[in-house]
This record gives structure tokens, sequence and C-alpha cells, in this order.
């Protein structure tokens, strides 16, 4: 799937899960909701860090892709060295590797969650601030986001360059991200259940991605077929091309849910 399908599948599953809680006689908080969604979009992005041409691998410049390098190659060691089937067939380097696996969703939002529980704002701040830029940079195209930065430097902005946008761009996200953290800290107190939020987001990254032709390996280590590395996705007449028309209609499918979701919890709140 696109970068900003991901984006969505991250934000609707957590407004969806929220309006189901809110609908039982549980409902979340609206910072819970807000901050949740926008921690689960942003990391919608996170798994394809395994690739260096992705969305998430040009976010910061040279950072992200010399880091989306060494993820890869660390996932391709990976897949190597724990299943001998993938040793003796072609070599389908990193990319949709340990990141596009539940397991890998998993231990990467329990670190997180831990993490947060132990430290409360020190990690929830990076995390909550990541989130948020990873989140605008896949909603928002590099025109646009010119336009909101020639609002604040008329007329200068542009001229910058884009190493100054990046900059610019970061510490935005992480002044919203402190905004957010605040209400955090003023609402509850709690902050295991960002490791929820990271969770979503890349499990549903995954998830997407099954509906394509290419499929994932959701289920290593389990062998499927003899090899940890197998991939699945639902069945063949219901996958599709990434950018096609068909997930175009997937993509309004969700935003009816998520809009359908923001009118639930309204109405409960």
């Amino acid at each position: 799937m696109l970068g900003k399908s991901h984006a969505l599948s991250g934000a609707v599953g957590w407004l969806a899960g929220s309006a189901l809680l809110a609908a039982a006689g549980h409902a979340p908080t609206a910072v819970a909701v807000i901050v949740g969604t926008a921690v689960s979009t942003g990391m919608a992005l996170a798994p394809d860090l395994d690739h260096p041409d992705s969305t998430v691998a040009r976010t910061l410049g040279p950072i992200t892709r010399w880091t989306a390098r060494g993820v890869a190659a660390t996932a391709a060691r990976l897949r190597g060295v724990s299943c001998r089937h993938c040793l003796t067939g072609r070599d389908r380097g990193g990319h949709r590797g340990v990141t596009h696996t539940a397991v890998g969703a998993v231990l990467l939002g329990l670190a997180v969650g831990v993490l947060c529980a132990l430290t409360g704002p020190v990690v929830g701040l990076w995390v909550v601030g990541l989130s948020v830029w990873l989140a605008t940079h896949a909603a928002l195209s590099s025109r646009t986001r010119a336009r909101i930065g020639d609002m604040v430097l008329p007329g200068r902005f542009r001229s910058l360059g884009k190493g100054a946008h990046r900059f610019a761009a970061a510490v935005g996200a992480i002044l919203v991200a402190v905004v957010f953290v605040a209400a955090i800290h003023d609402s509850a107190g709690s902050w295991w259940w960002l490791g929820l939020a990271v969770f979503w987001g890349c499990l549903a990254h995954s998830l997407g991605d099954a509906l394509t032709f290419s499929a994932v390996p959701l289920c290593w280590p389990i062998r499927i077929r003899g090899c940890r590395w197998s991939a699945v996705g639902t069945p063949r007449w219901m996958r599709f091309r990434t950018g096609s028309s068909t997930e175009t209609v997937v993509v309004w499918l969700m935003a009816a849910v998520g809009a359908g979701s923001i009118l639930l919890l309204g109405a409960v709140w």
C-alpha cells in the first residue's frame, strides 16, 4: 500500500477501537483518542524503514536513509540465519522482513510501553514527536508543507532549502508533541498505552500489505510450507496492486469508517 494509505489505516484503526470501547460503555478520554490516533498514524509508516526508498526513509534525509539501510541489512541477515529455506532461494533482501511481522509489532509496542511506563514523558515525548512528524509527512504534500512554512516566514521559507525545511518540520513536530505530552500528564499521568498505539500502527501496516499481491511474512517464526518467512495474505482474488483503483476504494472505505467512529465518539462525549 502507499504511505498515505498506511497512515490512514493506523488512524482509522485507533479511532474505530476507541468507538467500540465507547459503545461498550468504556469511553476513552479525548486525549487518549487524539494522541493515540497521532501515534498510530505515524507508526503505521515505521515498518517500511527496512526499505531505503520508502516514505519513512526519506523523511529526515541522510539520517533516515542510513538508518533504513542498516535496518534492511539487519533484516536480511536475520532472514538468512533463521531459515535454511531462505538460504537456498533467491535473495529477497530485508524489505518486508521482521518489521512486517506480528511478532515485530508486539516486541516494538511492548518495548515502547515498558519504557514509557518507567520514564513517562522522557520517552513519551520522543515517541509522540516522531509519530507526529511521520504522520504529517505522509498526510501533507511537500507543496502544502511549504505553504504552511510560508505562513510562518512569508516569502522566505521556500528559499531556505530542503535541509532547513526538514529541520523546521522536526521542530514543529516536537512542539506539538510537547502539547500532547502535557495533556497526557494533566489528564491521567499514565504512559504505557503509547506502546499499544505503536503496536497497532505497526500491525496495521503489515495487515495493509497483506492485502497486496506481495503479501508479508506476518506469521514469522512459524513455518509455512517449510519456510519461516513465507508471505501470507488474503486470498489472491482479494489482493490488489499498490496504487491501483482497488486501493483507492479501500481508502475511501477506511475514511468512511473513520468518519463514523468520530461521530460515535462525539455522540458519547
